[in-house]
Order: C-alpha cells, then structure tokens, then sequence
C-alpha cells in the first residue's frame, strides 16, 4: 500500500469512528444494551429477516462461527422473545430459527433507523455530490 494511500485509510477510520462516538444513543439502541444485544445479535436478525427460516449449521456457517458459538448467541434473542426455535419436521435433530413478530417489528425499526441516520448523513451533500460519493464507494468496495 502505498503511503497516500495509508494516510487516507487512516483519515477514513478516524472519520468513523467520530460519527461513531458522536451520534446521539437512539431509545431503541439504549433498549437493545439494555437487553444486551450486540452486532452479532443484530447481524442473526437480519439473516433471518423478514420471513426466513434458517438451520442452526445454515446461521453459523454464514456469521463465520462455530455451532456452539450459534447457541449461546441465540440464547437471548430467544430470551428477549426475538427469535424462536423449533425442530426441523423432517430431522428432529436439526433446530430451525426464525422471527417472532417481535423479532421482525425490531428489526423494521432497525432498518429504519439506519436508513434515517445515513440519510441525515447525505443530505449534507447536494444529489450530484451524494451520487459521486456513492458511485466512489461502490468502486473502492469493488477494486
């Protein structure tokens, strides 16, 4: 990598992390550290969201973590009532997870609050601008 280059990837992470630290706490991300929920947590959500039903072996395979690691995580989204468990009909041994009605509500609000907060984000830009950063970020993404 060339030293242009480190110093912008250097600039971007400092960027980040100031929106990070300086974006008001929303009421439903104090209730999901009230609940204890982390990104992971947020993460399964939206494997299983609106309406998928996913195994166990399916859910870790895509987080990148072993089954074991799978079960503690779900253990409060089912907990908090988000996400239920059932056998597979045709294998009991295989345990399949889903949304609760709770589990897709939240994740909606989720959705919706990430979509207002980058929004609120590009609105500081005019369209032409906000189009360039895009079309920008999808190349880097790509090369």
């Amino acid at each position: 990598m060339d030293a242009v280059t480190l110093v912008n990837a250097h600039r971007l992470l400092r960027l980040i992390d100031w929106m990070r630290a300086n974006q008001p706490r929303s009421p439903l991300m104090q209730k999901l550290n009230e609940w204890g929920l982390s990104m992971s947590h947020l993460r399964l959500l939206s494997l299983l969201a609106p309406d998928h039903e996913q195994s166990m072996r399916e859910l870790a395979d895509a987080l990148g973590i072993t089954p074991p690691s799978l079960t503690a995580l779900t253990r409060r989204l089912v907990q908090n009532g988000l996400v239920a468990r059932r056998p597979h009909p045709a294998d009991s041994r295989i345990m399949l997870l889903s949304l609760t009605e709770a589990g897709r509500q939240l994740h909606r609000d989720l959705e919706t609050e990430r979509v207002n907060r980058i929004g609120r984000l590009l609105a500081g830009l005019p369209h032409a601008e906000q189009q360039m950063f895009l079309d920008l970020l999808e190349r880097a993404i790509r090369a």
